[in-house]
């Protein structure tokens, strides 16, 4: 098996909670190097990769020859300049969501690893998820029929969140860190591109703390999306269609279809797959972080892609636009 090395730039603590403790468990993957500026996040990652080299920057990490694969978990606001600099170093890339925090920074990361011929995905972990891949193959299967009408909320109540996600031009706010997700998950689950947007975004606490969203779908679809973190924890998708209706709930750990009126059957369908509310145990990142390894040892395997990432991002900055209206 080939030994994938694989440096980590951004130590914080999705990076110590959830992407170092995978990559360690993971057959034929080295943690060669880490890069952090905060000497308390470096130490606290190193503790779980001893055998990496700890660098004080990307530039130190990028140098070195013993790295083939880069994780960058840094904050949003510096993701689009250390994608580029892993890009123009050659190594593959696995970038965290969002892409960038603005289209023409977007565009320069799509741009710079196609130029580079890497591997390069990004973190739209939830597309693993056993419960977010059922659903998509009832959709898809016409199981709910044709689908009118989405309606997601993604919400937490945003304690202890670190002082980048309290400042929109650092990356911070829901539409980044939260919308991103299921902007992502509805061109996943419907096999459609978002054609209008109109958004209302509120700042109550910190700077976009809250956002609605109404989406007009190239199928025909509407969906709203809720996203906030000033509220209680939620994360649920809920699809209608002329069949019946599946709703998807990562907190109480189900996936239900109901059938509709129009419906062939009275049958219900209740799937009970566990969905894990703490990152830690979320089974999605494992399977996108050794589907990207996979990817590099040159297997076809799906893999989220940059142009995934700027297609939720334009959604996000539309959503922006059309608030500030």
């Amino acid at each position: 098996m080939q030994l994938v090395r694989v440096g980590a730039i951004g130590c914080g603590s999705i990076a110590r909670t959830v992407h170092l403790p995978v990559l360690t468990r993971t057959a034929g993957v080295a943690i060669t190097a880490l890069a952090d500026p905060d000497p308390a996040s470096l130490a606290a990652a190193g503790r779980l990769a001893p055998n990496a080299a700890r660098c004080s920057d990307a530039d130190e990490l990028l140098a070195r020859d013993d790295v083939d694969a880069v994780l960058v978990t840094a904050p949003s606001g510096l993701h689009a300049e250390l994608a580029v600099a892993v890009a123009e170093a050659g190594r593959h890339l696995y970038l965290e969501k969002p892409l960038a925090t603005s289209l023409a920074d977007g565009e320069r990361v799509v741009a710079a690893a196609r130029a580079a011929g890497i591997v390069a995905g990004i973190g739209f972990n939830r597309r693993f998820h056993p419960a977010i891949r059922r659903a998509r193959s009832v959709v898809l299967a016409g199981g709910i029929g044709r689908v009118s009408r989405v309606r997601t909320t993604f919400t937490d109540p945003g304690l202890n969140l670190p002082a980048w996600k309290l400042v929109r031009a650092d990356g911070g706010g829901a539409l980044l860190d939260l919308a991103s997700h299921h902007v992502d998950l509805l061109r996943f689950l419907l096999d459609a591109e978002v054609e209008n947007v109109t958004a209302s975004v509120t700042s109550s606490r910190s700077e976009h703390d809250g956002a609605v969203l109404r989406l007009g779908l190239s199928d025909g679809a509407e969906a709203v999306i809720e996203v906030g973190f000033r509220a209680p924890q939620e994360d649920a998708l809920e699809l209608a269609g002329s069949l019946g209706a599946i709703r998807i709930d990562r907190h109480r750990g189900s996936v239900q279809r109901r059938p509709g009126r129009l419906a062939p059957t009275t049958e219900l369908l209740l799937l009970r797959i566990r969905l894990a509310v703490r990152p830690s145990s979320d089974p999605s990142y494992a399977a996108a972080l050794r589907a990207f390894v996979a990817r590099v040892r040159g297997a076809d395997v799906a893999l989220p892609t940059l142009d995934d990432g700027l297609a939720s991002l334009a959604v996000v900055l539309a959503a922006e636009e059309a608030a500030a209206g």
